[in-house]
C-alpha cells in the first residue's frame, strides 16, 4: 500500500471505467478537490472485490453486492462523531488531535445531500442557516455527471 492512490479513468463502451491497481472497475461517482488533497470519495461496480490494499493508505471500503464506495479518511476524522478514544477496525488509523477541517456530504441526488447537511445541522444544534450552509459550501463536481458534493467547513457547524 503506497501513499498515492493508483487510479486511471478511462472512456468506456457504456461509461466511465476506473483502473485502480490493476483491477478494472465500472465508474460510478467520483469527487475530488484540491483542498483535500485530491481524490476523497469514489464509487465503483466489478466482480473484482476493491479491498483497502488497492487504494492509498488511510482509505475506507465498504461493499453492498458488486458496489463499492471507498472514502479517504485523511482529511475527514469520522472517529470523532463517535466520540474520543472509539476503537476502530483499520490499522493505521490516522491519529488525529484535532476535529476535521471538513464535512462532506455525497449522495444519490442533489435533494438527498440538503437533506444530510439539514439533518447534520439540526444534530449538531448549530446557528447556521441551511441555505447560508448551501452557499457558503465548496462543490466538488462528480466527474461522472451526478450530483456535486458539499464540503462543509467544520469550524461554521
Amino acid at each position: 500500500m503506497s501513499n498515492e492512490l493508483s487510479l486511471t479513468i478511462r472512456d468506456g463502451a457504456s461509461g466511465k471505467l476506473a483502473i485502480i491497481n490493476g483491477k478494472t472497475y465500472t465508474l460510478l461517482r467520483l469527487y475530488r478537490h484540491r483542498r483535500l488533497g485530491g481524490v476523497f470519495c469514489l464509487v465503483v461496480a466489478g466482480k473484482t472485490p476493491l479491498r483497502t490494499d488497492d487504494l492509498a493508505e488511510h482509505w475506507r471500503v465498504f461493499r453492498h453486492g458488486s458496489v463499492y464506495l471507498a472514502l479517504a479518511c485523511r482529511p475527514f476524522s469520522y472517529h470523532l462523531i463517535e466520540g474520543r478514544g472509539t476503537q476502530t477496525d483499520v490499522p493505521r488509523w490516522p491519529r488525529l488531535k484535532a476535529p476535521p477541517n471538513y464535512y462532506a456530504f455525497v449522495g444519490p441526488t442533489e435533494e438527498a445531500v440538503k437533506t444530510q447537511i439539514h439533518l447534520t445541522l439540526d444534530r449538531y444544534h448549530s446557528s447556521l442557516d441551511p441555505e447560508e450552509a448551501f452557499d457558503q459550501a465548496l462543490h466538488a463536481p462528480d466527474i461522472c455527471g451526478g450530483p456535486p458534493a458539499y464540503l462543509l467547513r467544520a469550524k461554521k457547524l
